[in-house]
């Protein structure tokens, strides 16, 4: 009896979460199962600890090198943003990573910025440039990294019916295809 085949006779509260079905063979993974393990405790320990948080930080503070602080998380904006633009000329499908960054660090400076806006015109101000700026860039970033990872995801079944495999995090040829690209006729472009 396979994997498939025993958890569809245990009562439907015992059944395992549709997100845990059809996962790829482990030939195919690129992270180890662990990883989403360690995610997941991360998540579940993160809980009381922002709880704690919540019920024992003192509602207003003073803080000590308040400039390096925001101009050090801007310095990081303009190095992650000269990093997209970078692996996005490239044609880099990293790009992605490096966009999904830029997005997670607009959406934390726009939380921030509101957040600690010590008058009512910094928040004002601070919600405009939320609005108008950071979120739809933020957007922008995101919708740039889900279209990179689309594509790779449309890859993956072209690569695997060509006897592409992953072993270890690495794209894997099949034994022949050195043999294949041989045999492939060429094309020529004459301008």
């Amino acid at each position: 009896m396979s994997r498939n085949d025993w958890d569809q006779h245990l009562p439907r509260f015992l059944q395992p979460p549709p997100i845990l079905c059809d996962l790829p063979r482990h030939s195919e993974r690129l992270l180890r199962p662990r990883y989403a393990a360690l995610f997941f405790l991360a998540a579940l320990i993160l809980v009381p600890w922002t709880v704690g948080l919540f019920l024992t930080l003192p509602s207003s503070a003073e803080a000590a090198r308040w400039n390096t602080a925001w101009g050090g998380f801007d310095a990081l904006l303009i190095l992650v943003f000269a990093g997209c633009a970078i692996r996005i000329m490239r044609l880099s499908p990293r790009s992605a990573a490096v966009t999904a960054a830029a997005a997670a660090l607009l959406v934390t400076d726009a939380w921030f910025d509101i957040m600690l806006a010590p008058t009512t015109r910094d928040l004002v101000a601070a919600v405009l440039m939320a609005a108008l700026v950071e979120l739809p860039l933020a957007a922008l970033c995101l919708r740039t990294s889900f279209r990179v990872l689309n594509v790779l995801e449309q890859a993956r079944p072209y690569l695997r019916q060509a006897g592409f495999t992953i072993e270890q995090g690495r794209l894997v040829p099949p034994p022949d295809w050195e043999e294949r690209i041989r045999e492939r006729p060429t094309v020529r472009r004459d301008a």
